[in-house]
Order: structure tokens, then sequence, then C-alpha cells
């Protein structure tokens, strides 16, 4: 037959079809490769039933804030906030995960769902800007960075001050730590080394100071490494 089209419209593509191999409940995730889609009804097993692969959608998550706008992604055996454990959960965590959206409004540590601009055919490029946009909470004076995923960490003082810093989740992770409001010196100490030299703390002395880290392998350890630093006083304690 000759070609006489490069593309033929079938659907808008908010739906796709779908004919599970087990029976698929109402609101049950079902992951196919990249593409990620929901069922709003219930589907048989062996029957043709349908899943809607954009809308918005109030989503089961993990135990972490996740923002206004924050790239979201379905943890196939994450762990629901209030919900069942290895059921799966969104997360702001991209690695060894799908990716379903963005969140439609900002959602405490224990809110048990946020609300998701479901997009699951849409892949994301894994760049850097990306992997840094994520907001990590300035934990205040003597507390702890938090190193549950990629993001950027903007420190606050109201005086000389304290923060840790936990070795890396994951190999690859990213880290921007700058000083947003210099009220005092604030100290770093981190559980790991950060270089070759074998330094382990980082002193930001002025606004704007920053330091961006990356987690590589080292042995069998995972251990931050700086990447650039902007004004920072490298140590060793």
């Amino acid at each position: 037959m000759a070609q006489n089209f490069q593309a033929a419209f079938v659907e808008v593509g908010e739906n796709i079809d779908y004919t599970p191999v087990a029976a698929v409940a109402a609101g049950q995730v079902v992951v196919q490769g990249s593409m990620i889609g929901v069922a709003k009804t219930p589907i048989a097993a062996g029957a043709l039933g349908a899943l809607a692969v954009r809308g918005i959608f109030d989503v089961v998550k993990a135990n972490e804030q996740q923002t206004l706008g924050a790239a979201l992604y379905w943890d196939a055996d994450g762990d629901p906030y209030g919900g069942t454990a290895g059921t799966g959960c969104a997360t702001t965590t991209a690695g060894g995960n799908t990716f379903s959206g963005f969140a439609q409004a900002a959602a405490g540590a224990t809110d048990e769902t946020v609300r998701v601009l479901w997009s699951g055919p849409v892949a994301l490029t894994n760049t850097v800007h990306n992997a840094l946009t994520a907001e990590l909470a300035d934990p205040g004076n003597g507390g702890a960075i938090p190193v549950t995923d990629s993001g950027h960490c903007d420190l606050v003082t109201t005086g000389a001050q304290t923060r840790t810093l936990a070795a890396p989740t994951y190999l690859g992770q990213l880290l921007l730590v700058s000083l947003k409001t210099d009220g005092g010196n604030c100290v770093v100490t981190c559980a790991t080394t950060i270089n070759q030299t074998g330094n382990n703390t980082i002193t930001f002395d002025d606004a704007g100071d920053a330091v961006l880290l990356a987690a590589k392998a080292n042995g069998a350890n995972k251990r931050w490494s700086v990447v650039s630093n902007d004004g920072a006083a490298l140590s060793t304690v």
C-alpha cells in the first residue's frame, strides 16, 4: 500500500486502552515501561479497560515535603505515609522511579496525599537543573541538612551557627548548599570527607557563599565530593 500519511490522528490521548493480566482496582497506578497511568474504574483480568494518562489526581505520598510545582515520581514499592508499606507512593526521588507529573499544591511531610497534575507519558531529562530544583529545608542551628534527595539548601543564620551533613543517600546525588542570609558564620561538619585532601568541614561566612556537592563511590562507601566552591572555606576537624 502506498504511503499517504506520516501520522494519523486516533484520539486526544487522555486515556489509553489497557488489558490487564490480573484484575486492577479503581485508583490503582499502573506502570508500563516509562509510561504510567491510573485506572479510574475497576478492570477485570483479561478485560479491555482504560488507563488515564493525563489529569489531576490526589495521590498517596511519601513521608517528605513536596513543594508546589515539584516534579514527582511513582515509587512502585514505596511506603505511603499513613498507608500500607510497600504498596507505592509519590516521591520527589527520581532514581529508580517513574515520572508521573507535578505537584499542584505543597504537601507537608505528614500529609497523606499530594495533588498531582498527572502527565505520565512525558519523559523528563535528568539534568543538573532538574536535580537541584527541590528545596531542602534549612534545619536551623545544630540541625542536620536533609540528604533524602538531590536539591538545594539555603542557610539562614542569626549568629555563629553550625549544621551537620550525613553521608549521601545514593550515588550521583547532588546537593547545593549556600548561605542565603548572613547573620553569622555557619560551619557545616560532614560525616564523610568532601575532597581528596580529606577535608570534612565547610565554613560559610558571607551571603552568597555556595558549595555544590556530588555523591561518589569510594570503595564500598558513598561520600560527598566538592564539584564547585564559591567563597566557602574547607577544613578538617
